[in-house]
């Protein structure tokens, strides 16, 4: 059960690690995620704080993720509690993101996703799946967790590294969906 855990703590740490690093990569960034806010029905005057409270729990949840991988493979009961900790944490952050985005494409807001930098298409339900696959993946690795299996090391750390490989679908989705959906017209 720890393959599991393992896989989760790496692609959600990952991913939330990506994610952070996308928001404040450049001068403009930070600004044009604050900017993007209201459209997932944020009243205007709060945008800041959330935009601010998603950043810091991105960072935090990377904070606790990646390290407790790295102790999991090694066989440190911390790394079970830190993984534990983060995975919950993980999957109340991508619940609340999931439903943002499913509201803000039911509503047809016009929203764009500034999750990880740029962006140059709308929301869609695609979105949503996403979203709702890194609920899952975060859910299934925290009850994974409380498992009695420690696994291999070699099993543990090609469970991580399939994680890191995860992650990078996760982060290039919209290349991906591009790929076999085809294009989806850009927001201007």
């Amino acid at each position: 059960m720890n393959h599991v855990a393992a896989f989760a703590a790496v692609l959600c740490g990952l991913v939330l690690c990506a994610s952070s690093v996308g928001k404040v990569r450049g001068k403009d960034a930070y600004a044009e995620f604050v900017a993007s806010v209201p459209a997932f029905g944020v009243p205007a005057r709060w945008a800041r704080s959330f935009a601010a409270v998603t950043l810091a729990a991105e960072v935090a949840i990377a904070a606790l993720l990646l390290p407790a991988a790295g102790l999991i493979v090694a066989g440190a009961a911390a790394g079970r509690w830190l993984a534990l900790a983060g995975l919950v944490l993980a999957s109340g952050l991508f619940g609340v993101l999931t439903a943002a985005v499913w509201r803000a494409v039911a509503r047809r807001t016009g929203a764009v996703c500034r999750c990880f930098g740029p962006a140059r298409i709308a929301l869609a339900y695609r979105h949503v799946v996403r979203n709702a696959l890194l609920l899952l993946v975060a859910a299934a690795g925290a009850l994974a967790v409380s498992g009695t299996d420690g696994g291999e090391p070699v099993g543990l750390a090609l469970a991580s590294a399939l994680g890191a490989v995860g992650s990078v679908a996760v982060v290039r989705f919209e290349d991906l969906a591009e790929l076999f959906a085809g294009p989806v017209p850009e927001v201007r």
